[in-house]
């Protein structure tokens, strides 16, 4: 039904809608008018990290990121590089992965990704006080207050290229704005901590 009613709007504005092909690396996205080709894409058989890249390359105004995991040096550059747009970003994480991040990226003598995003103009990081039980599990942005991007892959190499995972776009407004209403209340949580 709810892809009955994707190919119904698309078809609409005279948009061409790529259908989904196990083992294709498709050309990039074509679709909605933000870019996106609505609906799920998979892993192993899709580059995930090709697609996300992709649309956050299209971010002019706000990128709100929710991420469960996110070791993936290459969509870092992507976000600070939005950043450098002018594009306001927000980072909202859990702390039980943040914090695991953060020891790895010691272990190995190397800068973590939240370390790249300190003191970066246009770039605000916040962590939810979770415990084992009440984890930040999602795994979503929103590019523009348009573009939604959910579904099961954190922004890890292996989640996006090598495990099997989905990634959904949608242009929604009843999506989008569900998305627009949770970020909003776990950003403005009085138990987050403020990144340094």
């Amino acid at each position: 039904m709810r892809r009955a009613f994707y190919l119904a709007v698309l078809a609409l504005f005279g948009i061409a809608f790529y259908q989904y092909q196990p083992g294709l690396d498709r050309a990039p996205l074509t679709g909605t008018a933000s870019g996106a080709e609505a609906g799920d894409h998979f892993s192993p058989a899709e580059n995930l990290e090709r697609l996300d890249i992709e649309q956050i390359s299209r971010a002019r105004h706000t990128l709100d990121i929710a991420m469960y995991a996110f070791t993936d040096r290459y969509l870092a550059q992507a976000v600070m590089e939005a950043a450098h747009r002018g594009v306001k970003v927000r980072l909202y994480r859990d702390r039980s992965q943040f914090e695991e991040e953060q020891r790895n990226a010691d272990v190995h003598h190397e800068r973590s990704l939240s370390d790249m995003f300190h003191r970066q103009p246009n770039v605000q990081v916040r962590v939810k006080d979770s415990n084992e039980r009440n984890l930040m599990h999602l795994k979503a942005y929103l590019v523009d207050g348009a573009l939604l991007r959910d579904g099961s892959a954190n922004w890890s190499s292996s989640g996006l290229k090598q495990q099997d995972n989905n990634a959904h776009f949608t242009t929604d407004p009843a999506q989008v704005h569900a998305f627009q209403q949770a970020f909003e209340e776990m950003w403005s949580r009085a138990r987050n901590q403020v990144a340094h």
